[in-house]
């Protein structure tokens, strides 16, 4: 079982004791610019990240034009969010009511349905079980237009710290190691899960990439990149 409201109070301390997370990934700029650069009026566009942190994707998207949304457990992750956009005058670019502190599965329900262009997702649905996570997805997708996608970048069990537990769920574990020691539950993604997460009567999976990145030590960083299309 999970220890929810633990793996929360862990990243509510993270967020508040680490100045980072002010950048988005490369892999978020891509997405963003294969699926979106080309419409011509980017403010109609509505983007939710769900587990948005102190909001490095959304600050990137919203200079970018796009309004924006967003979901994370820690509070103070969704002030220091709200004060960058403050201080950096891009408050207008958040959708109203746009930036929910709490549990995106229970936050998720209160939008319409067909409501996102697109939902993104990097490094927060695997702190999810496997069932969860399956659930959190079918409301994404309900949530999304027709034709909307969804991307979602999570760790793949070739991640250092996976191997040397034994889950504790399915696929699941609290590492003692590597990036993710002391952070709480985490899950891995196997190439079989992204079929049975992400592929539904709904949607098709239109893209599928593995990044890693291999450190000094032997271990490595590796990390699914997974695109979903709304039908």
């Amino acid at each position: 079982m999970i220890a929810k409201q633990d793996t929360a109070d862990i990243w509510e301390n993270i967020f508040l004791e680490n100045e980072w997370g002010k950048y988005p990934p490369v892999s978020i700029i891509k997405f963003v610019a294969k699926n979106l650069y080309k419409v011509e009026d980017k403010g109609k566009i509505k983007i939710l990240e769900i587990g948005s942190g102190p909001g490095a994707n959304l600050w990137f998207m919203a200079r970018e034009g796009f309004t924006v949304y967003g979901i994370d457990f820690s509070k103070s992750a969704c002030d220091r969010l709200i004060k960058r956009f403050e201080k950096e005058s891009l408050s207008d670019r958040i959708g109203e009511g746009g930036v929910l502190v709490g549990d995106y599965y229970d936050q998720l329900q209160g939008f319409e349905d067909g409501f996102f262009d697109a939902i993104v997702d990097v490094e927060s649905l695997y702190c999810n079980s496997f069932e969860k996570s399956k659930a959190i997805i079918e409301i994404s997708l309900k949530e999304l237009k027709t034709g909307g996608r969804m991307f979602s970048q999570t760790f793949s069990e070739k991640t250092w710290g996976f191997q040397e537990m034994i889950d504790v769920d399915y696929h699941a574990s609290f590492p003692n190691e590597g990036p993710l020691a002391s952070k709480g539950y985490a899950r891995y993604t196997t190439r079989e899960d992204i079929e049975k997460l992400y592929k539904t009567k709904n949607s098709i999976i239109k893209n599928v990439e593995l990044q890693e990145l291999h450190l000094n030590n032997g271990k490595s960083i590796s990390e699914y990149l997974i695109e979903v299309e709304k039908i």
